[in-house]
């Protein structure tokens, strides 16, 4: 029989063990084997290790996105996602943050490697076509807003995006429907109500938009936007005594709304309220004018024509 250690030629040379210079061992088969097991389990706690690595990098973006370091929140985040390809939650993170820097091609792409990688992930789909909104693409909004819908049927946000989408597309019924429906989940929802007002003015069906503003409004009395809307809603249906007071009240909210000063002189010149529409036209130029001169000149020619009558 061989002796056991010509079957090894090459692992019969002394070799030196880093940190311990004089002392020498040689490579016998049972060094050998131990040493395999070592390299066979160093190869299989690698993408654990990773992975692990991948978590300390998405916890620390979580932690910096909480106190407002949102440059070192996305720097974490995508280190993670480059660790992990496939961490949905560093994608999600990378995406909120994103969309918050008004990146929003990047916002998508991160939202779509979270639906492709949790195709159920209801936040994933709200999320991307919450950005594909606010891109006004309104046609790619819609199949994600409804899949948000059906995975979370509470999602009052996606619901409202639905609808405003629809709208946006001249489909004011299909718009109405989808706010319907939200509000069968999620009733007296403030937001639904609002667009389901805004979507049945569209369709000029003002006397239901002004019920579901007005619901909207007890809900959020402090809302300026839907104070607003309730104004603009029964200006145009002509009930201007009735909407006087709302673009008052809106103003009270938001003293700088240029639109509701507008609207209010305008409401004051229908009725014939000669002095108050100068007074509302006055305190539209005053604010509008540094920013927007044309406007305000505009305004100018209207106190004129209301004084020639």
């Amino acid at each position: 029989m061989r002796p056991l250690h010509r079957t090894f030629p090459r692992l019969t040379q002394p070799f030196r063990v880093k940190g311990v210079p004089m002392l020498t061992f040689r490579r016998t088969p049972l060094l050998t084997a131990l040493a395999l097991a070592l390299l066979s389990a160093s190869t299989l706690l690698a993408a654990p290790a990773r992975a692990d690595e991948a978590d300390v990098h998405y916890r620390m973006a979580l932690e910096h996105k909480r106190a407002g370091h949102l440059p070192d929140a996305l720097r974490e985040a995508r280190e993670a996602t480059r660790l992990r390809p496939a961490h949905a939650a560093a994608w999600l993170t990378t995406g909120t943050i994103l969309r918050t820097q008004n990146d929003l091609p990047g916002a998508l792409a991160a939202f779509q490697r979270v639906t492709d990688l949790e195709p159920n992930s209801s936040q994933g789909w709200a999320l991307l076509g919450a950005v594909y909104l606010r891109m006004s693409r309104w046609q790619d909004a819609v199949e994600p807003l409804r899949k948000a819908v059906a995975f979370d049927t509470h999602d009052a946000s996606s619901w409202a995006n639905l609808g405003s989408a629809l709208r946006h597309l001249g489909k004011p019924d299909e718009a109405i429907a989808a706010l319907q429906a939200g509000l069968t989940q999620v009733p007296n929802d403030s937001q639904l109500l609002n667009n389901l007002a805004v979507a049945l003015r569209s369709a000029r069906r003002f006397d239901e938009a002004a019920v579901a503003l007005r619901a909207a409004a007890t809900a959020q009395p402090n809302d300026a936007q839907i104070a607003l809307n309730l104004a603009i809603t029964l200006r145009s249906a002509e009930k201007y005594e009735e909407a006087i007071p709302e673009y008052e009240r809106t103003l009270r909210l938001a003293p700088t709304n240029t639109d509701a000063m507008f609207d209010l002189a305008v409401c004051y010149e229908q009725l014939h309220r000669s002095d108050d529409a100068i007074r509302a036209y006055g305190r539209y130029i005053e604010a509008i004018r540094p920013r927007d001169p044309a406007a305000a000149t505009r305004a100018q020619e209207r106190i004129q024509a209301v004084q020639a009558h």
